[in-house]
Formats: C-alpha cells, structure tokens, sequence
C-alpha cells in the first residue's frame, strides 16, 4: 500500500483528464488547476497546492505536517498555484523544524503563487528538537520572484531553536516571515517572530515605522506590529495611513463622545423648553 494520500493527480490521455484518490498516506497534492475547500482533517500530512490549482482552508480545519522529514517538513507548499487561508490551523513539522507554509514559483511557469491569510488562521512553524535540525521553522516562507504572502490576518509563530542539552549548542527560533526574493504584503494580523528578507519587496500598510531595525506601529487591521526586522531596509515599504494611528483613534473618539453630548444637550434643552411651554399655560 502506497504511503502517499494523492487527491487530484491528473493523468492526461488525449483531452481526458483521469482523477485518482487514495485516502492512506502522508502527502496530499492537489494538482488539477481547479478550485477545492478543504473538508476533512490532515493530521501528520503535507499538502502540495500546484499547477495553478486553488485551495482554501475552510472549516477550522487543522494542517499539521508530520515529524519525519524526510517527506518534506512544511505543513502546506503553495508552488505555481493559490492559497487562500480563511480560517483553521497550520504547523510545520514538530521536531524537525518544518515551516508552516511555503510560497515558491518554478522558473518561467505561466503561474504565479500566491497564499492570503486572513483573521481566523493560526500558523506555527515546527520547532527543533532534534540533533538534525538546525532551527526552529519559519511560520510563513516566501521563495524566489513571482511568488507573493499576503497577510490581512491571523496569528504567526515560529518554531523555537534546538537547546544545548539536545543539539550541543543552542540555535535560534525561525521567523514569523521569511521572504527570499519574493513578495510579502502585510496589512494585519499578529506576528510573534522576527521579519527576514533577502532582496525581496515587504509592503506594509498601516500605521508603522522602520527604526532602528525594528517593525512597529498599527497595521490595517488594528493589529499592533512589533518585530525585530533582518534585511535591508531598502526593501520595505511603508504604505502609511494614519486612520490606525493611536491619536487618529482617540480624535475620532472623542469626537464621538462630543457628538454624543451635544446631541444629548439639545435634547434636554428642547424637553425643558416643551416642558416649561406647557407649564406656562397653567
């Protein structure tokens, strides 16, 4: 019995296209250029999301890669295809320091990747517990030009780094977001590790500053952003919008609270006066 879980492999004969289905194995591919949801539990599984084909996670669904490696040790790769993480779980690879997605395109393909998270997702990368391991996973990897992160939600955490009574010596935990060469867009969601970009492009939107090697302020979505930030700085740019500043917020809210009292006022004033009008007839 084969070890692998194959949903959607398609075999071309002529204009016909064969679909097979296994339901036990470690890997899940979903290759034929089609859109699905996800609709079962994958636990110890790695999905593959290729050939322009698109997955969303859906239903609180959880995605946990196995703790062997040697099938691959990220939860979810999006290669030359779409992810769209709506809400649910995602860990990379426990003990083998996995990452929880990885975004990648293949040279000259006609796709590129993309995988957008939103609020209700939570991703892990796998930590390092093992003398193999180098360390921690990272929670979201982007690779090569052409491939894009976008994140308007949702929880992001490394995976912790090997100790000393394991590996010898200590290594470090991953990143919440790890962009090489690709494209990470970042407008919510609340990241719990360190930014790292090596000649990519980082957009962020929101209230935010790059200072002194660290990412912090309001993003779009309310969230507030404070991370460590690795690469150069030439590669971020900030798409500021003060509307999530925190004195943008106490205006508006006090102009709120004034409303509110001088709509209350002349409410008052026009009861009394009604009131005294009446009386007066009297």
């Amino acid at each position: 019995t084969s070890k692998r879980f194959i949903v959607g492999f398609i075999a071309l004969i002529g204009d016909i296209a064969i679909i097979s289905h296994s339901a036990k194995a470690d890997q899940v591919y979903f290759v034929d250029g089609g859109e699905h949801e996800t609709s079962q539990e994958y636990p110890e599984h790695n999905i593959f999301i290729l050939n322009g084909t698109t997955l969303s996670l859906v239903n609180g669904i959880s995605i946990v890669a196995p703790s062997d490696g040697k099938d691959g040790e990220e939860a979810v790769r999006v290669e030359d295809a779409f992810f769209h993480a709506k809400n649910g779980l995602i860990s990379g690879g426990l003990g083998v320091g996995g990452s929880g997605v990885t975004v990648t395109t293949n040279r000259n393909s006609e796709f590129q990747a993309k995988a957008t998270f939103e609020d209700g997702v939570t991703v892990h990368g796998g930590d390092a517990i093992r003398q193999t391991t180098t360390r921690g996973g990272d929670a979201v990897q982007v690779l090569h030009a052409g491939s894009e992160a976008v994140f308007k939600g949702g929880v992001f955490t490394p995976g912790a780094g090997c100790t000393v009574q394991v590996c010898g010596q200590p290594t470090s935990t991953g990143n919440s977001v790890q962009v090489l060469n690709g494209k990470a867009t970042v407008m919510g969601g609340k990241f719990n590790g360190n930014f790292f970009c090596d000649q990519c492009d980082i957009e962020i939107h929101g209230c935010v500053e790059l200072k002194n090697g660290k990412i912090t302020g309001n993003l779009l979505d309310g969230s507030r952003i404070d991370v460590v930030y690795d690469g150069s700085e030439n590669d971020v740019i900030i798409v500021y919008d003060d509307s999530v500043c925190p004195e943008k917020q106490e205006e508006t809210s006090s102009a709120t609270k004034n409303r509110t009292f001088q709509s209350t006022t002349l409410r008052l004033c026009i009861f009394s006066l009604i009131f005294y009008l009446s009386y007066s007839k009297f």
